[in-house]
């Protein structure tokens, strides 16, 4: 038996629904993971800085530590920076989505 038109309309729709709504989820845990690898970056530099500060004695490795320090914070900040852009973008495009969603019901 032949599936009537409007059927097959509605299952497209819902799978177009279903598929769309799954793409904006995996965009958010794409980006939160990314935001997460930007502050294990900095902790990293600003630990490693902090490492080298107090447990060396040689003067260049210190002033690697010391330059160090900032780099992390630079990263941090650049991190939260592209976290606040990316998630506003995300934002307006997921409610331009829902209102062409809505125009259409």
């Amino acid at each position: 038996m032949a599936m009537q038109k409007k059927d097959v309309d509605l299952s497209l729709k819902r799978e177009v629904y279903v598929r769309d709504h799954l793409a904006e989820y995996r965009t958010g845990l794409a980006l939160r993971r990314t935001f997460l690898s930007y502050l294990r970056t900095a902790l990293a530099f600003f630990g490693g800085g902090l490492a080298m500060i107090k447990f060396s004695g040689h003067p260049l490795v210190t002033w690697i530590g010391w330059s160090l320090l900032p780099a992390g914070i630079v990263i941090l900040v650049q991190g939260i920076i592209v976290y606040i852009r990316v998630n506003r973008a995300v934002q307006a495009e997921k409610e331009k989505t829902d209102e062409a969603e809505q125009a259409n019901m």
